[in-house]
């Protein structure tokens, strides 16, 4: 069977597609190239002194709040120095809240204080889309679900390239290190603003 003028014309536009995506490919690869050969001398002549830099900067900062830790006398007031842009002293962090036996502290709650529950408590109860899918015709009709069958849709994909591969590592792994900066949070302790009524 021939192909129709109309499917021709469809293969010629996606060949011509993967044609100029191979070429933006090669050219984003060759500019990642040349960009990492000319920073890595800088990176290089850096590296060494910007690790010294900022283990000194850390030792610095160390015997700064080893030395205010061992005088609060002196931070009554003010309860802070600021030195050349550096400011040092005492503050009260915001108070939080902690309990041991999160289950025990909603029984509690929803024993002495009812009215309260649906604010204090949180539930969530949502259906799980990939379990529901593996029962069959029988058991769905029979709970109320329906399935829908998917419409047929135009659609345009390029394939993924070495290059963009490489992009998606690189910034799910900057995600990784960045969540891994933050400080990590107890679970069962909640930060809370002082009552003014208290």
């Amino acid at each position: 069977m021939k192909p129709t003028p109309e499917l021709t014309a469809i293969r010629d536009a996606a060949q011509q597609l993967a044609a100029k995506n191979r070429l933006l490919t090669a050219l984003g690869a060759a500019q990642q190239a040349a960009l990492v050969k000319a920073v890595e001398p800088i990176t290089k002549q850096f590296r060494s002194a910007l690790d010294d830099a900022a283990a000194e900067r850390a030792e610095a900062e160390a015997e700064l709040l080893r030395l205010v830790e061992a005088a609060p006398s002196l931070f009554t007031k003010p309860r802070s120095i600021t030195v050349d842009g550096v400011k040092t002293g005492y503050r009260k962090e915001e108070d939080s809240l902690d309990w041991s036996d999160e289950k025990a502290v909603m029984a509690r709650i929803e024993n002495l204080l009812p009215e309260l529950a649906d604010l204090l408590i949180r539930t969530e109860t949502t259906l799980v889309k990939d379990a529901l899918g593996q029962l069959t015709e029988a058991h769905l009709k029979r709970i109320g679900v329906r399935k829908v069958l998917g419409a047929d849709r135009a659609f345009v994909s390029v394939g993924e390239c070495d290059v963009d591969k490489l992009v998606k590592i690189v910034l799910a792994d900057a995600a990784r290190r960045i969540g891994d900066d933050e400080p990590a949070k107890k679970a069962g302790k909640t930060k809370v603003k002082a009552n003014a009524s208290a």
